[in-house]
């Protein structure tokens, strides 16, 4: 039982944001909120609702213990971005395009190396690593 929560609480966000991008694929459009970001850029939209997929695998990663191989996660990253554009070919008003798979795929890259390093910094914030003790070399101790 605590195990499940370990892992819901590492890899839920991830999870419920496929799930999120999933039902914004069945959409015959975009939806309101997210126009002002389409119109100015298509791509720029898949780069960021992906990168928010990149960030949520950093954060499973760095919940997992032992943590899975980083080209593993990026690998999944990519192929349901692959998967979505394809998904997209049956959704009546979408068109599946390989330039928003390549944005998925740098939004993915983004997104995960952005929360490497913010997880990264929150650490080392959270443990600093100790001052190291001061200890007599053994030539200086010859000359006390």
């Amino acid at each position: 039982k605590r195990q499940l929560k370990r892992h819901l609480v590492a890899w839920g966000p991830a999870l419920a944001w496929v799930v999120a991008l999933f039902v914004l694929s069945e959409l015959r459009s975009v939806p309101e909120l997210l126009r002002p970001v389409a119109a100015l850029n298509d791509k720029v939209l898949h780069a960021l609702l992906y990168s928010a997929l990149g960030l949520a695998l950093a954060w499973g990663r760095a919940r997992s213990s032992p943590p899975p191989p980083h080209y593993l996660l990026l690998l999944a990253g990519y192929l349901y971005g692959a998967l979505d554009e394809w998904h997209q070919s049956f959704v009546p008003g979408r068109t599946p395009e390989f330039g928003d798979w390549v944005a998925d795929v740098v939004g993915v890259t983004l997104g995960y190396a952005a929360g490497l390093l913010l997880f990264r910094w929150r650490r080392d914030r959270a443990h600093p690593p100790s001052a190291p003790t001061s200890s007599p070399s053994p030539s200086s101790a010859r000359f006390e």
